[in-house]
């Protein structure tokens, strides 16, 4: 037999389709099959989970963590500093003062290529400075690039390629994000066009829901990163993230104090804020390029072909982007060649007699956005968990409506030391054989002492199915052993063991983070839902899933 390399899965696969295989290859195992049928159901359940509810957040962890529920953003302002919330009572900055923004904005606008000094914070607010293009002072027509003192400044208005428009930079930098090690993003919402929109719901320091409340343009980042920032180019379809600066507010106060310009401590404000600049960057993308026809008629990018080579055309509207204009009457192949080399490309409708080269706009100067960050910190400690709800489905759900997580339904509450736990069983929705902890004793309708195809406490005989709704809590065991600490505990239950007899054999449900969830964790008042119900229906389980929203909550009393 001829021999093939095949490595996991897919040799088992290939193994198990035969009824010997050759020498070369190890036998394969009952294991080895068992892992390939256990894979294959939770691959039709997570199909079928993300028909349902969508892709989950990659950094969902399904409440079996100390970040439960949370996402890299979040817009809840009304709830930010509520000591009763999730957020343990955050420290909202204030916005800043007239007279720190104008400092803060002559610092980005005459110091040239500002560094870049990562705090390294991962919970923290992001607060609009400043729009470039709205400092009547260097914006005003006719404006030689110079301060009054004689100083370069920048202008923040660049010249199109049509050497007559002005391009207000900070019009064209979009979806603001922070960019993590790996190249992760995190776009950080509402802040566009330069600016961020006004959040009139920003609640103050120590207040309850319902508190005062002041207007500003702010977003929470949580779980975030400070590594790297950047925006996208309205027209260039292009993220940069290499014309940003960033430094502490003490590098900006010894800045001010060296040029005389500020003796008043003004950015010492206690909030430890560090400041963003970005200096905008024409580049060529989708916008710009020329296509053939427009609107509906859009069908085919236009293209210039020299030397068997296709080259975009750019837009006729040449005041749709900046660069270096260049014009000719008459062009021989060494002179074509030349230009295409050096980046040139020809402009639609010009009968490629002008040629533009994208770009050239950033000066050096990263005033055209400036944002200031600040660690986000609590007012009061958060309190730990020390009792969780666990809800779980048994691989079958192949629906919306089947999706209802109360095939098992338990609870785990932290004894005193945080050493031991007791578990409560609740409900038993699952017509499978399904047992807590590896343990055949441990099986849920055993324990509840009825045969396997009785659904416990889920609302199923109203609906005509075999059920048994009165069955009290039954107590799985008080002496759960573990590190049930306040620091651990929900780390501690996300690992108890559910399996559910499928196939012949017992299938682990898992809770994989960023993955479709078998099971999740939440608070011990959550109800479970009712039998053959889509538990979206009752819950904001979609956009829980996918992040939208911090927490899972009811849609319902029921």
């Amino acid at each position: 037999m001829k021999k093939y390399l095949m490595t996991g899965i897919a040799a088992v696969a290939m193994c198990a389709a035969f009824t010997s295989c050759s020498h070369d290859v190890e036998p394969v195992t009952q294991e080895q099959l068992n892992q390939l049928e256990a894979e294959k159901a939770y691959q039709q359940y997570e199909s079928a989970f993300i028909a349902a509810f969508g892709q989950p957040a990659a950094n969902q962890t399904w409440g079996f963590s100390g970040a439960a529920f949370t996402r890299t953003e979040n817009a809840n302002a009304n709830e930010w500093a509520d000591p009763d919330k999730e957020y343990g009572g955050l420290k909202v900055p204030p916005p800043l003062t007239d007279k720190q923004i104008a400092l803060v904005k002559k610092y980005f606008q005459t110091v040239k290529n500002p560094t870049y000094q990562d705090p390294h914070w991962t919970n923290y607010f992001i607060q609009q400075v400043y729009k470039g293009g709205d400092d009547p002072i260097n914006t005003k027509e006719g404006y030689t690039g110079n301060a009054s003192d004689g100083k370069p400044y920048s202008s923040e208005k660049y010249i199109a390629a049509d050497q007559q428009t002005k391009i207000v930079g900070s019009n064209h930098m979009d979806h603001l994000a922070a960019i993590f090690e790996n190249g992760n993003v995190d776009h950080i919402n509402n802040f566009n066009h330069g600016t961020c929109s006004e959040n009139y719901d920003v609640l103050d320091n120590g207040q309850h829901v319902g508190g005062s409340k002041h207007t500003d343009r702010i977003m929470y980042m949580k779980e975030s990163t400070t590594y790297s920032f950047g925006y996208y180019n309205s027209n260039g379809s292009l993220r940069h993230t290499e014309y940003t600066g960033l430094v502490s507010w003490e590098t900006i106060r010894t800045w001010a104090r060296q040029e005389g310009i500020y003796t008043e401590d003004i950015l010492n404000d206690s909030w430890n804020r560090s400041f963003m600049g970005f200096d905008f960057e024409q580049m060529v993308g989708d916008d710009i390029y020329a296509k053939i026809g427009w609107g509906d008629n859009a069908n085919d990018w236009a293209y210039y072909t020299y030397n068997n080579q296709q080259y975009h055309y750019l837009n006729s509207n040449m005041n749709m982007y900046c660069g270096d204009l260049r014009e000719y009457n008459d062009l021989n192949g060494v002179d074509i060649a030349g230009l295409l080399s050096d980046g040139y490309l020809p402009v639609q409708n010009s009968a490629d007699k002008k040629w533009v080269k994208v770009g050239g706009c950033a000066d050096g100067y990263y005033s055209d956005w400036i944002v200031t960050l600040t660690k986000a910190e609590q007012n009061i400690e958060i309190p730990k968990k020390t009792s969780l709800r666990v809800m779980a489905e048994d691989l079958s759900a192949k629906e919306s409506s089947d999706f209802d997580f109360n095939d098992v339904v338990f609870d785990v509450i932290a004894n005193e030391g945080g050493q031991s736990a007791t578990i409560i069983l609740r409900a038993a929705g699952g017509t499978l054989p399904l047992r807590i902890n590896g343990k055949d004793e441990w099986e849920v309708h055993k324990l509840f002492g009825v045969a396997t195809n009785v659904m416990v406490n889920t609302g199923a005989a109203a609906k005509g199915l075999t059920g048994d709704d009165n069955k009290g809590p039954v107590t799985v065991t008080t002496n759960f052993e573990g590190d049930f600490s306040a620091e651990k505990f929900c780390e501690t239950v996300g690992k108890i063991k559910i399996e559910v007899y499928k196939n012949k054999q017992w299938m682990e449900l898992y809770a994989q983070e960023g993955k479709a969830c078998c099971k999740f964790g939440c608070d011990p008042d959550n109800k479970w839902v009712p039998e053959l119900e889509n538990i979206d229906d009752y819950y904001n389980f979609k956009d829980w899933v996918q992040g939208f929203t911090a927490t899972l909550t009811a849609k319902i009393t029921w």
